[in-house]
């Protein structure tokens, strides 16, 4: 999940605000405090979305017992500046703004609206979620919104005649220890059709091995990647396997060896 503090704030959200409170000014105000982070959660860490459905539920969940919640929902190519009035993806967001109350939560069906995507692999798209705080405090807050925060996920399109699985793509990748210039990384290609997520990889041999990245990261459809390895010099000798903790389809942790070898 990705987070970003004080972004969009669209007309129709800022229409939407200023008709439920009966206001005519919004005042912006960005939150950096632990304060301000977001009540808003979804029930998930990705979203994985088969051809074949026609469509998909999931929650997103309030978890503030003292007040109802807005939130403005939707969906992005790859591009977290965009304008979300102006993109154009094949989904649609419903309900794309809604009130969620205190200790509530919200259904939120995503539907899939047919224009032709890449047959032969995953599409990778970005729900989000911005979260508007509906509480306000004195006659001084009159007219004015402090924003949380807003999430984005991951949404994976899988199309119907894509072959394989997600656990059988994470034993298809490949890796190997590289060394460039003073540099030290592991290289690896995904050779499926599927998004390779993981949290962290650890590298050594059989017997023992050490965390050697900086923090997760995600190989797409057949991609060759370079990670940067931490702590290069004091890893376990001999470097002969890595092991990773790949992220399944439910935000659970499959773990997988590896060999290394040159990918």
């Amino acid at each position: 999940m990705q987070v970003f503090v004080g972004l969009f704030f669209s007309l129709a959200l800022r229409q939407y605000f200023c008709a439920f409170f009966g206001i005519t000014t919004v005042v912006f105000f960005i939150c950096t405090s632990p304060a301000a982070l977001a009540d808003v959660t979804t029930s998930g860490t990705r979203i994985v979305y088969p051809e074949a459905k026609r469509d998909v539920s999931f929650t997103i969940l309030n978890i503030a017992s003292d007040q109802p919640a807005i939130v403005q929902m939707w969906i992005d190519a790859g591009d977290p500046n965009a304008d979300p009035e102006g993109i154009d993806v094949p989904f649609r967001v419903s309900p794309p703004i809604g009130r969620v109350a205190a200790s509530g939560r919200q259904t939120v069906r995503l539907t899939y609206t047919g224009e032709p995507l890449n047959p032969d692999q995953e599409s990778l798209y970005w729900f989000n979620v911005l979260e508007i705080p509906s509480a306000f405090k004195g006659p001084s807050d009159a007219d004015r919104v402090t924003f949380t925060r807003r999430s984005r996920i991951k949404l994976f399109f899988r199309p119907k005649g894509l072959k394989g699985d997600l656990q059988q793509a994470f034993k298809q990748m490949q890796c190997g220890v590289k060394n460039t210039e003073g540099d030290s990384f592991l290289e690896c290609y995904n050779s499926s059709k599927f998004h390779l997520s993981f949290g962290a990889f650890s590298l050594g041999n059989a017997s023992e091995k050490e965390q050697a990245d900086e923090g997760g990261g995600m190989l797409k459809p057949l991609e060759r990647a370079r990670f940067s390895l931490k702590n290069y010099d004091k890893l376990p000798r001999p470097l002969s396997t890595v092991l990773f903790q790949f992220i399944n389809d439910y935000g659970g942790v499959t773990p997988v060896e590896y060999g290394l070898n040159a990918p």
